[in-house]
């Protein structure tokens, strides 16, 4: 009985070390992991009524979710295969707005950075600096992004959002803090097929 109270516990002890340093469905955002269904977190009337159209191919689909019970983030993108009924979740993205306070969110992209950086040890960190948004024509939207990539091609993100005072307004024009995990297959997708 000792014996194997003491091999759960080893268990127990390092087992996490090993699986959060390299998989990224270990860990949630507002309760939600990637694999999970997110029908076991919201009805499919609420989701579907929370589809938004971000990309110019569908192959994936992005709902915006809010919910009172959320304790961290303003809201959850949750994205999704277009066909896939069971709404088995690719992408989870926190959402903090930030309303004319970009600093406030460099602020706290850089504490998320530290805080990550310990937790993703095997991961490559990829600073990818400041950057123009690719929806913003006039090139004055800017992305500052850090990436943490892992061996499966599974990747976490942050990301600040500053939205060019030329665009109009809308909810997602707002100065953002994204913190995101998302599938490689995803990644992939945004990267290379969202916006072409």
């Amino acid at each position: 009985m000792i014996k194997r109270f003491l091999i759960i516990l080893i268990l127990i002890i390092n087992l996490p070390n090993l699986s959060f340093a390299d998989d990224i469905r270990d860990f949630q955002i507002e309760g939600m992991s990637i694999g999970d269904s997110l029908l076991d977190h919201f009805s499919e009337e609420e989701i579907e009524s929370s589809i938004r159209n971000y990309h110019k191919d569908h192959t994936f689909k992005t709902a915006d979710m809010y919910s009172s019970e959320f304790n961290i983030y303003d809201g959850v993108q949750a994205m999704f295969k277009q066909d896939d009924r069971k709404y088995i979740i690719h992408g989870l993205i926190g959402v903090t707005f930030y309303e004319n306070n970009i600093e406030e969110c460099y602020a706290k992209k850089d504490e998320i950075f530290l805080e990550m950086k310990k937790l993703f040890k095997n991961a490559v960190i990829d600073d990818r600096g400041s950057y123009s948004h690719p929806v913003d024509i006039t090139g004055k939207s800017k992305v500052t992004a850090v990436y943490f990539e892992f061996k499966s091609k599974d990747y976490a993100q942050i990301k600040c959002f500053d939205w060019s005072k030329d665009r109009e307004v809308t909810e997602r024009d707002t100065d953002t803090l994204r913190v995101g995990l998302l599938t490689g297959e995803l990644g992939y997708w945004l990267t290379n097929v969202a916006y072409n």
